[in-house]
């Protein structure tokens, strides 16, 4: 081996035995080999554990730990499909309602456009906005990259929470949460809203509402900076027999769901009208 790999002297004329030369060739395919070994392995892990690539659409640098919505894979089948099988490739984006139980937490800084490693399922830390520190699971916030959001039901399981004493902003707490552990209803999950307008002429009523909670005294109220609901539909006006219902006037409470189809931008609501004859 020493002869067949031997150096050569500068100004020595450059003769390359057949045995060096494949040698060079032989160390060539096992580098290749390489590269496609670690490739498959890192695809295999990505699918194993729940950590995929995710670009950066936001508009918005990002850092380590953001909160990103999925709003589809960056390369699609009809764009190419080989490709498509190949790599899990998602676009992140603000979250907002539809993007419930749909995000990543970013495993690595992204600047704005960049594609980096996130998590979709598994355990790994996560900023949480406590609205109650008697909540045990965490979803989308909102409008916000910066955080999830603590509640009853949720995508994410809470199992560790930074104690109150400990943080650098009381509502904000640094947590342990396995994604796709949520409970309690799952990611449909219901919540309370306030009628804050409608349109229309004729039931089906269009309406707005905003993320509602009621006081000790039964007394309710609009969360400030909390959830806003457009494109909100009664249930109880749907179909033939809801035209005669009391529609929903502003101030209303109701229970608010998203659309039964998550890829449709809208929401549902009842307040169950009393429609019997005295």
């Amino acid at each position: 081996m020493a002869n067949v790999l031997q150096k050569v002297k500068r100004g020595d004329p450059l003769v390359i035995p057949a045995g060096t030369f494949n040698t060079f060739v032989d160390a060539a395919r096992d580098f290749q080999q390489r590269q496609r070994s670690a490739h498959r392995t890192t695809q295999r892990d990505q699918l194993d554990t729940g950590i995929v690539l995710i670009r950066n659409e936001s508009g918005a640098d990002r850092g380590r730990f953001d909160v990103l919505g999925i709003s589809g894979p960056i390369i699609e089948p009809v764009d190419n499909a080989e490709e498509f099988k190949q790599r899990v490739a998602l676009k992140g984006v603000v979250p907002f309602s539809p993007h419930a139980g749909k995000f990543a937490i970013l495993l690595e800084p992204a600047t704005n456009q960049t594609i980096v490693r996130a998590c979709l399922d598994g355990v790994c830390p996560a900023r949480v906005r406590m609205d109650d520190e008697a909540h045990e699971f965490a979803d989308v916030d909102v409008g916000q990259a910066a955080q999830l959001k603590s509640a009853e039901s949720g995508t994410a399981r809470l199992l560790w929470v930074e104690p109150v004493e400990d943080r650098a902003d009381p509502e904000i707490a640094w947590t342990v949460v396995r994604i796709g552990g949520g409970g309690a209803g799952g990611t449909a999950s219901a919540s309370f809203a306030m009628i804050t307008s409608k349109s229309g002429i004729a039931p089906p009523f269009r309406y707005a509402a905003a993320e509602a909670t009621m006081d000790e005294d039964g007394a309710w109220s609009q969360v400030g900076g909390g959830a806003a609901y457009n494109n909100v539909f009664n249930l109880e006006e749907q179909g033939a027999g809801g035209q005669w219902v009391n529609p929903l006037v502003v101030g209303d409470v109701v229970i608010i769901f998203p659309a039964p189809d998550s890829e449709v931008d809208a929401f549902v609501c009842t307040r169950s009208h009393y429609r019997g004859t005295y």
